[in-house]
This record gives structure tokens, C-alpha cells and sequence, in this order.
């Protein structure tokens, strides 16, 4: 018999499609180049993205956030997937790439800001901040032109060469947008092998991280217990949302943990020094990236403390 909880989180998750998202429909880079397809985000269903800053900074999700129907979004595994279906564009260094947002409604509207990973996958803070200009679109679409940095250097990926970026807007019930990998082409790309990933993390990091854990691993394994296996991940996510001390603000992620660099600065490094708040949501997908966030922890995709690659639900 269906439990309390999987109705409430049936019913919280029709009420967030009342009003429509803002979704993330395609980017495209360099002319010729196939187009960018959102990361994990399932087109033409009820589906949406939801960037949060402070379930990012609360190890709750990834820095890509969350869909309303299969939850966190593992951001090396979906990289991995669209470089295989090659529906990842190209780019160079202060090209511009044009991405189209359905509005859907009210919390689909601008204005949507974009910010770049250099490294795919290793940055819970510090994002480059991108140059957006809005427009409006066609059918009632919006219209982003992004900017790429002109000190650009992307090192992510199993290619070496793959950038993150992500746009939102800062509606109270998201925030709303999506996220999609590019391919630089202008620059060589990084040898990106076991041997040569550079990773660091602080003691305090670590130990908040094991605290945390600790402390979210019964709520994660109730959960899972009362879900089918499709459903452990949205379920696992409601839990760790539930019986977190904090409520969930809605902030954009612009100005919350996410503070971005400016799209003229400093080209990302090849060594990343985490703060431990990645640590349990690492991907596992994306194996030999140079980052923290695409080597580390390749089985915490499935285990019951909630950070899994399905993990996160929507909290009207």
C-alpha cells in the first residue's frame, strides 16, 4: 500500500507543475556543431531543474541541483552520456552561445543568469560569472546569449575539454534553469588520467562531511525502505529536505554559495582544493575528470545516505 510520505511527495510535486518552470530547452555553440541538450532534464514532461544555493552549500545536492523527476543530478555520469550521443556544442574562448529557455509561466521569467565550472565538476563555489544578454524568443521561449571568458580553459571530462554551465533565475519556488556541458576546441585538451587528477580536501571539510552523514543515513535509509527502487532517490532527497534543522531558503544561487568570478578572471586551475562539501556527493560517472567532484567516491551514486545520483526531490 502507498505510505503517507510517497503521497505527500506525489501530491508536493503536481502542485510545483501547476505554475510551469523555466526549462533549459537546447545551447548552441560554434555553427555546425551539435547542440547542447540539458543535463538530465527529461523535455516534454512536467519535468524541471532547480538550482539551490542552500542545498548546494548543505551537501544536499550537486552544484547542478536537482530534477523534479529523477532528483540530483549526477553531473559526470550525464556529461559522459551526452558526449556518447554527441549532443555536446562547441565553443572558444569569448564565443557566444545561444541558449533557449521555456518560460512556461510565472516561474519560468527572467531575468536568468549564467555562470561556468572550468573543471566540469569540482566547484560547489567560485564559479566563473558569464556575460548574459535576454531576450524574448520565439512561441514565448527566452533567448540567453552567454558570452564565453576569454581566459577560458576547460579541463573536464574524459576528453579534457569540457566546461559546466549553468543558468537560473531567481523565482522564490527554484530557483529554475538548467545546466549543459560545452567542448572548448581552441585550446589542447587536459590529460585527464588516475595518475594526473589533483584532489585535496580539509580535515574540517572531511569531518563536517562524516557529521553530516551521520546524522542523515537513518532518514535516508527509512526512506528507501518505503520506496520501489525507482523511486529511492526522490525519496531519500524528501528525507534529507525533512529532517534538515534549517528550512530551505529559495535564494538564487548567484547570491548565495555560488559566488562567481568575474568572466574575465582568473583561468581555473588544475588543482582543487575542496572544502569537504562535496565530499558525499561526488559523482561517480565521470571517472578520470581532473577534479574532485568526477573522481572520487564512484559507489556514493547508490548508498543510503541520500547522495545519489536520483537524489533529490521537489518541496513545494
Amino acid at each position: 500500500m502507498t505510505s503517507l510520505k510517497h503521497l505527500l511527495l506525489i501530491t508536493s510535486t503536481l502542485l510545483s507543475t501547476i505554475q510551469a518552470q523555466g526549462i533549459l530547452l537546447s545551447a548552441q555553440g560554434t555553427k555546425g556543431s551539435p547542440a547542447s541538450l540539458p543535463l538530465q532534464v527529461q523535455l516534454n514532461t512536467n519535468d524541471a531543474n532547480i538550482i539551490n544555493a542552500d542545498e548546494i552549500s548543505k551537501n544536499i545536492v550537486n552544484e547542478c541541483g536537482r530534477t523534479l523527476l529523477n532528483g540530483n543530478i549526477d553531473i559526470g555520469e550525464n556529461t559522459e552520456t551526452q558526449l556518447a550521443a554527441k549532443t555536446v556544442t562547441s565553443v572558444t574562448k569569448g564565443s557566444t552561445v545561444n541558449v533557449v529557455m521555456q518560460k512556461g509561466g510565472a516561474n519560468g521569467v527572467g531575468p536568468y543568469t549564467c555562470d561556468m565550472d572550468q573543471t566540469s565538476n569540482a566547484q560547489a563555489t567560485g564559479q566563473t560569472k558569464l556575460a548574459v544578454k535576454e531576450t524574448e524568443g520565439k512561441g514565448g521561449n527566452i533567448s540567453l546569449a552567454v558570452t564565453m571568458p576569454a581566459n577560458m580553459s576547460c579541463i573536464g571530462a574524459s576528453t579534457g575539454n569540457i566546461c559546466t554551465i549553468r543558468c537560473f533565475n531567481n523565482a522564490a519556488a527554484g530557483p529554475f534553469g538548467g545546466c549543459f556541458a560545452v567542448m572548448q576546441t581552441d585550446e589542447t585538451a587536459s590529460e585527464n588520467t588516475p595518475g594526473t587528477i589533483a584532489t585535496e580536501q580539509t580535515l574540517e571539510g572531511i569531518e563536517a562531511q562524516v557529521l553530516q552523514n551521520n546524522k542523515d543515513f537513518p532518514s535516508a535509509v527509512k526512506a528507501n525502505s518505503e520506496a520501489t527502487l525507482g523511486e529511492q532517490g526522490l525519496f531519500a532527497v524528501e528525507a534529507l529536505l525533512s529532517s534538515s534543522l534549517a528550512p530551505v531558503a529559495t535564494k538564487a544561487v548567484a547570491n548565495g554559495v555560488a559566488a562567481a568570478t568575474g568572466a574575465s578572471g582568473t583561468a581555473v586551475t588544475r588543482t582543487v582544493t575542496g572544502t569537504g562539501r562535496k565530499g558525499g556527493n561526488r559523482n561517480g560517472g565521470n571517472r578520470v575528470v581532473k577534479n574532485g567532484g568526477n573522481a572520487g567516491n564512484a559507489g556514493n551514486g547508490r548508498n543510503a545516505n541520500a547522495n545519489a545520483k536520483n537524489g533529490r526531490a521537489f518541496m513545494a
